[in-house]
């Protein structure tokens, strides 16, 4: 069936008011999915299926769709629907939601928000935007380390509240110090006279509140872990990062650095509900920043001017030169800010990424620079001082492009700046202007100029 044909199913069902029919056909799928089925709705009928779904589903399906279908349906709850939900929704998603919606929407979910859980949302949202303490989830499984392994599986089959994960249980003391991690399966074959704490891993790994989330991200790669406990600066255990959450961080700093190395400031929504003026807001200084970049060449080619009036001939070769620069930069670029982001490079790696570059620069270089010679022996006067000339200029722009293209985003991330602000447009602007002075500087070297 075509989705068009499969969501009009889904909004007759809706609007015939047919609950039962609707619930049989919605409740094989995955939260995500209704999601999916509701943002194609009106939101009239988005909010119809949506009151349909039990309080945990709901929930879910909330986390999933995208901010302006939730403010959409917050705007039609009634205040018991919205208490219910907030509720039922774990607290990290709980926040998230929060922190989408404007100051008028916040401020009425914290009111009708019981006084712990609305302790619990303000506490989540005063930790540093992109921290640890800002994606973490309070719902995992806690044990005490004297605790014996009957008591603790009876505990955890008598509690009710959903938990992000049934995999992992965490040990600690009284004062909530952290001080195991065990497997479920582990304690499910252990002795129950056997105390937790015996159990199990001590030298746990975890983060702090204030650890950067893109640092997390790569210990959770790492490390192969499923979640990430999170302690404060006592030690305490406060919370706990899931793969899940490292997984949607990771796509949000890739399409983040993607926006910045398009040069473009980063939209926060998707490209189809971000509307034509903020797009535009996004694009436009950028774009004026890189013409004002431009405009430098210009007086650079002026400044050569009487070059290029006795040897026409080298204007030609201008755009040659200025895209192999602006290609090979950007190859460098590329691929150091991509192993800045995965933790493959680090700030102290420089000096071998300065004498990688130079090696791989030496070599395509060279072969370039042939190319550029044999263009002017073969295709153009023969002259073999203009050969020379587009040859060594190829040879240095190349050598230029890939150390700037290598070494930039180092530096900005040494500065405190994101690498992605280091890419191809950046690179390209920087390596033309230099560019330019390197060909013109070695006309005026070796021609009758």
């Amino acid at each position: 069936m075509r989705e068009a044909e499969f969501i009009a199913r889904y909004a007759a069902l809706v609007e015939e008011g047919r609950i039962r029919e609707l619930r049989e056909q919605l409740s094989p799928l995955h939260p995500a999915d209704i999601a999916e089925i509701i943002e194609e709705l009106t939101p009239e009928q988005g909010a119809m299926l949506f009151r349909m779904l039990p309080k945990d589903e709901a929930a879910e399906v909330m986390s999933a769709l995208d901010p302006p279908q939730q403010q959409q349906l917050v705007e039609v709850f009634a205040d018991k629907e919205l208490v219910d939900l907030i509720a039922n929704m774990f607290v990290d998603d709980a926040v998230d939601l929060v922190e989408e919606l404007p100051s008028n929407a916040v401020r009425r979910i914290l009111q009708l928000s019981s006084p712990e859980k609305r302790a619990t949302l303000n506490r989540f949202m005063q930790y540093p935007e992109h921290s640890a303490g800002s994606i973490m989830t309070e719902e995992f499984i806690r044990l005490r380390e004297f605790t014996l392994v009957g008591q603790a599986i009876a505990a955890i089959r008598a509690d009710r509240r959903r938990r992000v994960s049934l995999h992992t249980a965490y040990i600690t003391t009284a004062d909530n110090r952290l001080t195991g991690v065990v497997s479920i399966s582990e304690l499910l074959v252990s002795p129950d006279d056997v105390a937790v704490g015996t159990l199990g891993l001590k030298d746990v790994i975890s983060v702090t509140t204030d650890t950067d989330q893109e640092e997390v991200v790569a210990m959770i790669r790492h490390y192969g872990f499923l979640a990430m406990p999170v302690v404060d600066s006592d030690g305490r255990l406060v919370g706990v990062v899931t793969v899940d959450d490292a997984l949607y961080i990771a796509e949000e700093e890739a399409t983040e650095d993607f926006e910045l190395m398009a040069a473009t400031t980063p939209a926060e929504d998707t490209y189809l509900n971000t509307s034509v003026l903020s797009h535009a807001k996004n694009r436009l200084p950028w774009l004026l920043i890189l013409m004002i970049s431009g405009l430098l060449n210009g007086l650079i080619l002026g400044s050569f001017e009487h070059a290029f009036i006795a040897v026409p001939l080298l204007v030609t070769f201008i755009p040659m030169l200025t895209d192999t620069g602006g290609n090979t930069g950007s190859q460098s670029s590329t691929l150091v800010i991509r192993g800045l982001a995965l933790g493959e490079i680090q700030i102290a790696d420089a000096l071998r990424v300065l004498r990688k570059e130079l090696g791989i620069a030496l070599l395509v270089g060279s072969v370039l620079g042939l190319v550029g010679f044999g263009r002017v022996m073969l295709f153009g006067d023969g002259d073999v001082n203009i050969a020379l000339t587009v040859g060594l200029a190829l040879i240095a722009v190349v050598m230029l492009a890939k150390l700037i293209g290598g070494l930039l985003p180092i530096v900005a991330r040494r500065i405190g700046l994101d690498p992605a602000l280091m890419a191809a447009p950046m690179i390209t602007t920087i390596v033309d202007a230099i560019g330019l002075v390197i060909f013109f500087s070695l006309a005026k070297l070796l021609l009758p100029i």
